[in-house]
């Protein structure tokens, strides 16, 4: 089986439910050995869906198929998951607390909000990064300063002015398990024109059996999980996709139409191929066909060469990336470098910071890691 035809195999085992006759093929296909274990296993590592997939495995019966080493390490990934999990839900419980105090009501953004509002079957199914809240601007520092209070740290150095950059630094804590970034919007800059914190904020749910704690709605989490997926990481440039942000979009769907979400958004026709990506990967009854153009399909026939010869794709996604930090990092808005004093400082601070290369040079090497040496 190639690269993309074991990517769009894992995406319908994570849909199980919605074809369940798949269950069949799934037998045969590990059985005859037409799947590798090890390339399936690998590729959904690097996704983050293998406590997903140990649980829809687990329902359908269909763990007996694998050796026990395989069922014991796929179990033993969903039990820590569970944990951290667990311990994160208490750390959020102690930032509910502590912004209460000053009456500050947090909300809280993509996968903490799903593990928040229920939205999986099970507390271990989602693998969580870090904790993402978004505040209003007026709270936005005294919010930063209430979570240093409880003891967490930012070793990085800041270049920019912090209340001109979409969230605080990154805030850590040796104790808990994950990091916090503090938002005083909810995308990136760029696209929070009218995708913003009050319109966020209008729209909120509490979650009832906790203190102090809410969530964007079901249309507002679809909006973000499209901005954060594909616009602001560039992946729809890249022509990419995580099958973690499609797993909550497909999830998300079974909430609300998201066909409705679609004249939500400016960018109207990108929203429509990300929705037909989730159609066809996961082989849902979404039909997005009728707005599909020429334009579109060529989009998802590029999507597929590249997912299938993922060395040549991301030397694709290298190079622009390069081309990215020269001529939008570097060089960026050489208007407001000129006239702007803060910018101006920044960028200067930035590239005369040998910290700076020194990060930029590590990702790169992340990069190529993971991705350039795949099979």
């Amino acid at each position: 089986m190639n690269n993309k035809d074991l990517f769009y195999f894992a995406a319908q085992c994570l849909a199980l439910d919605e074809h369940p006759y798949f269950r069949e093929t799934i037998i045969s296909s590990f059985s005859s050995g037409e799947v590798n274990l090890d390339d399936f296993i690998f590729l959904c590592s690097n996704h983050f869906v293998l406590p997903a997939l140990y649980l829809i495995f687990k329902k359908y019966n269909l763990l007996n198929i694998f050796p026990d080493y395989y069922i014991d390490h796929l179990e033993e990934i969903y039990k820590l998951n569970k944990k951290r999990n667990l311990e994160i839900l208490q750390q959020i419980n102690e930032i509910n607390l502590a912004l209460e105090t000053e009456n500050i009501i947090p909300v809280y953004l993509k996968g903490t909000a799903n593990l928040l509002d229920n939205v999986y079957s099970d507390v271990g199914e989602r693998m969580i990064g870090d904790i993402d809240l978004l505040v209003q601007d007026k709270d936005y520092l005294m919010t930063a300063e209430l979570i240093l209070n409880l003891g967490y740290k930012n070793d990085k150095f800041i270049y920019s002015d912090v209340t001109a950059l979409k969230h605080y630094p990154r805030l850590y804590r040796t104790d808990v398990p994950a990091d916090i970034e503090i938002h005083r919007v909810p995308v990136s800059i760029r696209y929070s024109r009218n995708f913003n914190t009050k319109l966020i904020f209008q729209n909120k749910e509490k979650i009832h059996d906790r203190i102090n704690c809410f969530v964007p709605s079901n249309e507002h989490k679809v909006i973000i999980n499209f901005i954060h997926s594909q616009l602001s990481n560039s992946w729809h440039r890249f022509k990419q996709v995580s099958l973690r942000n499609l797993h909550d979009l497909y999830l998300l769907s079974k909430r609300v139409d998201i066909y409705s979400v679609v004249n939500k958004t400016e960018e109207k026709s990108k929203i429509i191929i990300y929705f037909g990506l989730l159609s066809r990967i996961f082989n849902l009854k979404i039909d997005f066909v009728q707005n599909e153009n020429s334009r579109t399909k060529r989009y998802y026939k590029s999507f597929n060469w590249l997912l299938n010869h993922p060395k040549k794709h991301h030397w694709f996604i290298l190079i622009q990336k390069i081309f990215e930090l020269i001529f939008f990092r570097l060089l960026a808005q050489p208007d407001k470098i000129i006239f702007q004093k803060s910018i101006r400082k920044g960028t200067f601070e930035r590239i005369t910071d040998l910290r700076w290369y020194r990060s930029f040079i590590y990702r790169t090497k992340i990069f190529y890691s993971n991705y350039i040496h795949r099979k």
